[in-house]
């Protein structure tokens, strides 16, 4: 069975505050919903975080078939091999996500016009708002590793995820993981 997902990021500035959205449809017909923020990144840095999450998600469930839907061009077209990444900054990210497309029996990533990512960009966009809203409250940060971190980790070999991650926190999702180095 195929696994779908949709990725965005929600950017005030470039770079500046940013969040990513992700929303990913399992085979059950099911939804999962992420929502995270990722402090201050460019656009194109936050477009690899929020496809990453996506990638991680996958590797968790254990899933073989990946088909991601983003509406960055940079980000669709340095997958696919149509450009290359060049930039520093992205060069780490875009290593970890291709790591983890190669370990898929199947991967297409598809590019969409911004309309039909609008899920995704408004999980990206609560991310901010919540970012803010907990700023101007003076709130700690939560206690967890974020899903940026969790699949960074993942991705390196750092971590193995035990299990799909389960996350209540507003219909997010957190991930369990076992360190391993």
């Amino acid at each position: 069975c195929m696994m779908g997902g949709y990725v965005d990021r929600g950017s005030r500035g470039n770079p500046g505050p940013s969040g990513i959205g992700v929303v990913i449809k399992l085979p059950s017909a099911r939804k999962i919903e992420i929502s995270e923020w990722i402090g201050s990144r460019d656009n194109n840095y936050a477009e690899y975080a929020a496809l990453l999450v996506a990638l991680a998600y996958a590797a968790a469930c254990g899933a073989q078939r990946l088909q991601v839907y983003s509406d960055s061009q940079v980000v669709v077209r340095q997958i696919s091999g149509l450009y290359t990444c060049q930039s520093p900054g992205l060069k780490p990210i875009h290593d970890l996500c291709q790591e983890l497309i190669r370990a898929l029996e199947h991967f297409t990533i598809i590019h969409i016009r911004r309309h039909y990512n609008a899920e995704a960009n408004r999980l990206a966009h609560a991310a901010i708002e919540r970012a803010q809203r907990n700023k101007k409250l003076r709130l700690p940060a939560p206690l967890r590793h974020s899903f940026l971190e969790v699949a960074m980790a993942h991705a390196q070999g750092r971590i193995c995820l035990l299990q799909p991650p389960g996350w209540q926190n507003s219909g997010v999702a957190a991930a369990e993981a076992l360190v391993t180095a």
